[in-house]
Order: C-alpha cells, then structure tokens, then sequence
C-alpha cells in the first residue's frame, strides 16, 4: 500500500508536521456532463472538487442509500436479524410502478437480507417499499419520516424524502454534496459496504446482479454505491473507490456519461490527491504526564486525508487536553482531541484515549 504517514512526536499543544513540497502543481478535474459534481475524500470528507454541488434535485434511486443505511444502521456483518422474514404487503408488490422490480407477489414471504440485496443491487422499488415497512412495523410514513430525521441529523440540510425508492420526483430531492455526506457515514458501516460491494447473489430463489455497471468497469477498485433515473431526475450515480490506500466517494446527478465521467474524476483524484495516514487507531499519539505518572494517549480511529500533488503546506495538529486531571480514570476513557490541518482546512478531529489506568 503506497501511503505516506506523518507521526507526531508532539511537545506541546500545537505542533507542525512537515510536507515535502510536491513535484508538480494539481491537474484541473476533467469536464463530465452532469448538472451538479462533488468529489470528496472518502475517510475525512474533505471536498476535492465541486461543481453546483447545493442545487436541489431529484434523485431518483440513489434514495435508496438512506433506505437501506437506516435498515442496517445497528446491524452487524453476521446479524441474525438478516434471516428475519417479512409478508410483502399489496402495497409494496404493487409500488414499482413499471419501474425496476423484484416482482414480488402480495403474500410473499421474504428474509431481511432478500430486501436489503434487492433494494441496492437490482434497485427493486417493491423491495424498498418493503424494506421501509419491515422497519417500521408496515408504517411507510412512519420511516419516510425516519429518513427525513436522519438527514438533518447528518446534516444533510438541502434534503427532503417522500418516499423509501426515489421512484416519486415530487418533494423527493437532495443534492450532490447532501448525497456525499450520507455515502460517507453509510460507507462505514461494514454491512452496507459489503452488500453494495456485491456484483451478484444468489439468495434462495433469488438472483440478484447489482445494476452498478461501475463495479465492473473500474473492477478491483469501485465498491459501491448505487445507480437512479427517471426521465426528470435524468442518471445519478454514487459511487466510492479506492487504491493504493485512497478513498473518494463522487456524486454525479441529471449526468448521461455517468459512467464515464466517475472513472475519469477518479484517476484525477488518485493522481492527484494520494493518501496520507495521519494517524492509526491504537497508535501512542503523545503521553501525558499527571503527578508520577507518564500515560499514553492513543488514538481513538485511524484518520486518512487526501493532500494534494502540489502542496507545499505543512499539516499542523493541534491537541485539547484537560489541564488538571483527579481521581481514577479508566483505560479508554477519552482524554482529549487532535485536529489535523493545512491551512484553514480541517482534515479531521480524532479523540486521544488514556491507554493505561490512571490513579492520582
């Protein structure tokens, strides 16, 4: 894995970790057709590119993403909630509307993971239908609501759901940097990572090919997320890919080489854009010494920015630690934060861990 990594050897709160000035200065991004572009750094959401990133469209079944990451939100890679069964309602066999489709039948009993693969792979608007009254004891709008609230939870501030499929246009909109912010935190949930990873499934009587031609054309290197159209939302796409330690997400929305357009904004941003380990999760960061005692802080979660080819900026980090510290306090308790930048940019916040048992 062709990274490279900064390690802090911190003596006070702020210190400054040197780049090498770079070779060569960074490429313009390639033009793509789309209305509305955003590029983002996978691991620290770091924007790398923008392009009419906050207008407000429909989305088609990139919806879906928020439908599928709130069914599996609390789920784990083996849970055995996946093995759960459903009864499809007529309502839900009825709702692809000659759209893409499972063609479930009223009555069909159906396991939580059938669902799941059906909704993000063949993009099913039955099976979102479905998955939605799965997870919400057969209130559609009970969860259309819970995705709402999950926007604004994540921030997602330029969005509104009016229904789990996208199959609807009306009130149903988001855009490219709200459907980046909610690809990132579903990316890191391992279930969804793996089932929008998948090209093909066979699930009892069913078969399942995931309609993100993406996955094959960029093989090895997209593993994920998910395709939509309808006539007035025109193709979106969100997709994430990674190499040589990389990761970006890109969102593309009313884009008819959509395809075409992610791999060429990909091999800009991997050129472009290589990927530095600014810390590892359960790495000493600093210690901190309290009466007698030296105790290690380690870091929380690995953090990995995107710098670009041509920065001469130095990555700084500066720490927030108490400044008194009383009583017993547990190994793993958090003691305080690092904050990485360049410049003005901030990369990402980590919490620093006591990695020993402090008495004082």
């Amino acid at each position: 894995m062709k990274r490279k990594k900064f390690l802090g050897l911190v003596l006070a709160l702020a210190l400054v970790i040197g780049l090498m000035p770079r070779a060569h200065a960074v490429a313009d991004p390639p033009a793509t057709s789309a209305t509305s572009t955003i590029v983002i750094d996978a691991y620290s959401g770091q924007v790398l590119y923008e392009d009419n990133a906050d207008e407000q469209r429909p989305i088609a079944s990139i919806t879906k993403i928020m439908t599928a990451y709130l069914a599996v939100e609390d789920m784990t890679l083996d849970d055995a909630r996946l093995d759960e069964t459903y009864t499809i309602s007529e309502h839900a066999a009825a709702s692809d509307e000659g759209g893409t489709s499972m063609y479930f039948v009223a009555g069909d009993q159906v396991s939580m993971e059938v669902l799941l693969y059906g909704t993000m792979l063949r993009s099913g608007n039955d099976a979102a239908v479905a998955l939605a009254e799965a997870c919400a004891d057969g209130d559609e709008d009970a969860f259309i609501q819970r995705m709402n609230d999950k926007a604004q939870e994540l921030g997602m501030t330029n969005t509104h759901y009016s229904c789990p499929n996208g199959l609807i246009d009306e009130d149903n909109y988001s855009t490219a940097r709200d459907m980046a912010k909610l690809a990132k935190v579903a990316m890191e949930n391992e279930l969804f990572a793996k089932i929008v990873g998948t090209w093909y499934i066979e699930l009892g009587d069913y078969q399942i090919e995931n309609h993100n031609m993406l996955l094959d054309q960029m093989k090895g290197e997209c593993i994920g997320v998910k395709t939509g159209f309808t006539t007035l939302a025109g193709r979106t796409l969100v997709s994430c890919a990674e190499r040589d330690g990389s990761k970006f997400i890109i969102v593309t929305l009313n884009d008819q080489n959509d395809y075409d357009d992610h791999e060429a904004l990909y091999n800009w941003a991997f050129e472009n854009y290589p990927a530095n380990v600014l810390c590892e999760k359960g790495e000493t960061v600093t210690t901190f010494h309290v009466g007698n005692q030296d105790v290690p802080l380690v870091a929380a979660q690995t953090l990995v920015s995107s710098t670009p080819q041509s920065s001469e900026a130095p990555i700084t980090c500066t720490m927030e630690l108490p400044g008194k510290v009383s009583g017993a306090i547990s190994k793993g308790a958090v003691a305080g934060t690092i904050t990485y930048k360049v410049g003005d940019q901030v990369l990402g916040t980590v919490d620093l861990l006591y990695d020993a048992i402090l008495v004082n």
